[in-house]
């Protein structure tokens, strides 16, 4: 038994090995760069300043608009992307010619790094050579898709194409399992399609739905490659997210404390909706 232990300590060795050098380490040196004036210039010996930076922080209008802007984005395109996924999802319950097709383009963006998805659409939407662009300048009346007007629009349309098959799939899989006999019985009801995926179909798969909504809030919440290809932050800090605040913060004005300061601030902010997370996905498992 005393062998067995042993055995299984070692085999979690290197994974515990791996889990102090890569995450813990990092986690308690940018807690302690928090608490001093860490710069360029003094990085091997900053200047302890407590919890200045945080005072700083939580004072900084930039900062507050970033958080801000940060959660109009989340709402919004969380919203969207799952009316979207269920919509669709749905109407894949059906067979129909050309689905695996059909599925298929559907997924296809999800596999694609939004940093690349983002670099695409950069380009598609550039007012000068973008093709997109040109094309709904009759709508838009302007091919400045990338300019203050547009921006969020712009943004939000890339990140639903890229991050829409995430909630498709989870909520595809999900409608596989209800039961045919709560959707036979509705019909014997009187109840039409749209009201067996209301009133039967959402409720039974509620824990699904659930979690899933709170990880893709959560995920456009901390939104930072798609827009750092797009307009980093731009113009200005018009779309500026919390993620490209700190990045900011970090490597355009080297200020490293700060940056720490936001990173575990944003942390805090995003703990209770996280920890709800993993206890919802635990008691899943179960």
């Amino acid at each position: 038994m005393k062998k067995k232990k042993i055995i299984s300590l070692l085999l979690l060795l290197p994974l515990t090995i791996w889990l102090v050098a890569f995450a813990l380490y990092p986690i308690l040196y940018g807690l302690r760069l928090s608490l001093f004036n860490a710069r360029i210039n003094n990085i091997e010996n900053p200047t302890f300043i407590g919890l200045q930076n945080y005072i700083k922080l939580f004072s900084n209008s930039e900062f507050g608009q970033a958080l801000l802007w940060s959660l109009k984005f989340a709402i919004i395109c969380t919203f969207i992307q799952m009316v979207l996924g269920i919509l669709i999802s749905w109407l894949f319950q059906r067979d129909f010619p050309g689905k695996g097709l059909a599925t298929t383009l559907i997924l296809m963006p999800m596999v694609v790094a939004p940093f690349l998805m983002g670099t695409m659409f950069r380009l598609l939407f550039n007012e000068s050579v973008g093709p997109i662009a040109y094309l709904l300048s009759g709508l838009t009346g302007t091919t400045a898709l990338l300019g203050m007007a547009w921006v969020n629009p712009t943004i939000i349309g890339a990140d639903t194409i890229n991050r829409m098959p995430f909630v498709f799939i989870n909520m595809y899989s999900a409608m596989q399992g209800v039961p045919q006999e709560l959707l036979e019985a509705a019909t014997m009801d009187g109840a039409n399609a749209f009201q067996k995926l209301i009133h039967v179909t959402i409720p039974t798969i509620s824990a699904i739905f659930g979690i899933t909504f709170l990880e893709k809030l959560l995920q456009s919440f901390l939104i930072f490659e798609l827009i750092f290809a797009m307009t980093a932050g731009g113009p200005g800090t018009f779309t500026q997210s919390v993620s490209i605040f700190i990045y900011r913060r970090a490597f355009q004005r080297s200020d490293y404390g700060m940056a720490c300061a936001a990173s575990f601030a944003l942390a805090l902010i995003l703990l209770v909706p996280s920890l709800y997370l993993v206890r919802r996905t635990t008691k899943g498992d179960k």
